[in-house]
């Protein structure tokens, strides 16, 4: 008969690593989330008993539906809050930091309206696009008057659904027709051409076009 109780934050950070890394070994998973051994036994061992692990034909453990339903949870938790600190300014391993310590706590309400005010991917179980170090290109702001740039990422902003409608898209190609003496650039989309502040310039990734 399977007990019901509320995880506890560990357990939460069990289900969260299993989710991510479906196939990672027992040593790799005790020492993601600093734990020894013995440790991480008991914890697998309430998981299943709690019905948030079960085990495979190979006496392996996996995510049960409902251990899977908490670890989406979580990761959404996560990705959110690691979303807004890096809007902060934060860099990426410490919003991440800051993200594994508040996940556990915040409510799946402020989430959900901390994830629309920063336009993140629903359900933001995954990072939000553009928000990566990895993506290519240079922001708006390194381009010249006269460049023609094709538009690689657009970081989320406050203004990011708003450069969504007026065609400011991953793959568009832009020309920046002015700098202005406040950092500001105005490009061309479409024949249109559309003022940027150098906040929000900053956000929007480019390379050369061919």
């Amino acid at each position: 008969m399977i007990m019901t109780e509320p995880a506890t934050d560990r357990e939460e950070d069990l289900l969260e690593a299993l989710l991510e890394a479906p196939g990672i070994d027992r040593a790799a998973l005790a020492a993601r989330l600093e734990l020894e051994p013995e440790a991480l036994a008991r914890l697998e061992d309430r998981a299943v008993v709690h019905g948030r692990l079960e085990r495979d034909g190979r006496g392996e453990f996996r995510l049960s539906p409902e251990g899977h339903r908490i670890a989406r949870r979580i990761a959404r938790h996560h990705r959110t809050l690691a979303c807004f600190f890096e809007q902060l300014g934060m860099a990426r391993e410490a919003a991440n930091r800051e993200a594994c310590t508040l996940e556990h706590g915040v409510s799946d309400e402020a989430i959900a309206r901390l994830a629309d005010h920063l336009h993140c991917p629903a359900p933001c179980e995954r990072p939000c696009e553009g928000s990566g170090e990895e993506a290519e290109g240079h922001p708006l702001l390194d381009y010249g008057e006269g460049e023609r740039v094709c538009i690689t990422a657009v970081r989320p902003c406050g203004r990011y659904r708003r450069l969504m409608d007026m065609g400011v898209v991953p793959g568009e190609e832009v020309v920046v027709r002015r700098r202005l003496s406040n950092h500001a650039v105005v490009i061309e989309v479409k024949g249109c051409e559309i003022g940027l502040s150098p906040e929000c310039a900053a956000t929007v990734l480019a390379t050369p076009c061919p």
